[in-house]
C-alpha cells in the first residue's frame, strides 16, 4: 500500500493527537527502525549476524523512552543515533557542572535543567555528577610536576562559594609557574575560607611533595609571613614583592603633591 505525503503527515498527527504518548512512540519507532537498519548494513559490511537487543532509555521532551537498540554476534555493533544521544548527554552534563560551580543550589540547577532541556535531575543526580568532576579535579591536583621551576607567582582569589549551605567568599590559592622554557603552566589552584601565610605554607609544601623542588624565585604579595613561609619550603629561593603592590606600597609613602608628575604611571597601577 502506498501513502501520499500528505496522508503520511495526516496519520501521523492523527495518532500522536489521540495518544497521550503519541509523539514519544512515533520517536520510539522511528529511532528503532532507523537502528535495525544501520544493524542490516553493518552485517553486510562485517559478515556478522543478529543478536537480539537490548535495552536503552533516552529521554525527549521531558519523557523517557525505552529503546530496543539492535545487537549483533560480534558484539561490537553501536549505532550511530546513539553516538549522537551520548553527545548530547555529555553536553548536559557540562551546562549542569558550570550552573553548580556558579552557586547554585542542587535544586536551582535541577529546576532549570527541567524547564530548558525539560529533563528531570534530582538532588541526588546532580550531586553524583558533581562527585565525578570532583574526581577529576582530584587528579589534576595530585599530578606529578616538574622539578625545575625557575619562577612561580603566587596569590590568592576570592570567589563566592558555598560551604555548608551557605554562601560566602573565599580564598583560591593559585600558582602559576614559569619553566625553563619560559612557558607558563597552572601548578595549582587550593580552595581555603582564608589567606594567611601558614595556609601558604601548606599549599607551596604539597607543590614540593609533587615534584617541583628547584624553584628559585617566589613572586607574591605583601600578606604578613609570607617570607617566612616561602623560606620553610624553599630555603634557596629568593622573594620578590609582585611589581603593581611593590609600587603601591611606595606611592602610599608619597605626598599627593609630589605624585603629579606620574600621574599616568598612578592611573595604570589602580586599573
Amino acid at each position: 500500500m502506498n501513502f501520499t505525503q500528505e496522508q503520511i503527515t495526516e496519520i501521523l498527527s492523527d495518532f500522536s493527537s489521540k495518544k497521550s504518548n503519541g509523539y514519544q512512540l512515533i520517536l520510539k519507532i522511528a529511532l528503532e527502525a532507523l537502528m535495525r537498519a544501520e544493524r542490516e548494513e553493518f552485517k553486510e559490511l562485517n559478515s556478522d549476524v543478529s543478536n537480539g537487543f537490548r535495552k536503552r532509555s533516552v529521554y525527549s521532551n521531558g519523557y523517557s523512552i525505552e529503546l530496543a537498540v539492535p545487537r549483533t554476534r560480534a558484539n561490537n555493533f553501536y549505532p550511530l543515533i546513539l553516538a549522537l544521544i551520548n553527545d548530547q548527554d555529555e553536553e548536559l552534563a557540562k551546562i549542569v557542572s558550570e550552573l553548580y560551580c556558579s552557586g547554585l543550589t542542587t535544586e536551582q540547577v535541577g529546576n532549570i535543567v527541567e524547564k530548558v532541556y525539560g529533563r528531570n535531575y534530582s538532588k541526588s543526580r546532580i550531586s553524583s555528577l558533581m562527585d565525578n568532576s570532583r574526581i577529576d579535579v582530584q587528579d589534576w591536583l595530585n599530578r606529578r610536576l616538574n622539578a625545575e621551576y625557575p619562577i612561580i607567582y603566587i596569590d590568592a582569589t576570592f570567589w563566592y562559594t558555598r560551604r555548608d549551605g551557605a554562601v560566602s567568599s573565599e580564598a583560591y590559592y593559585t600558582i602559576l609557574g614559569v619553566k625553563s622554557d619560559m612557558t607558563r603552566e597552572v601548578l595549582a589552584i587550593v580552595n581555603h575560607p582564608t589567606e594567611g601565610s601558614e595556609n601558604w605554607e601548606a599549599v607551596l609544601r604539597t607543590l614540593k611533595e609533587r615534584g617541583a623542588k628547584g624553584v628559585k624565585l617566589v613572586v607574591s604579595d605583601a600578606i604578613n609571613g609570607i617570607e617566612n613561609s616561602i623560606t620553610a619550603v624553599f630555603p634557596e629561593a629568593k622573594h620578590q614583592l609582585c611589581t603593581v603592590h611593590l609600587m603601591r606600597n611606595i606611592y602610599s609613602k608619597v605626598k599627593p603633591e609630589d605624585s603629579r608628575g606620574d600621574a599616568r604611571s598612578k592611573r595604570s597601577i589602580k586599573s
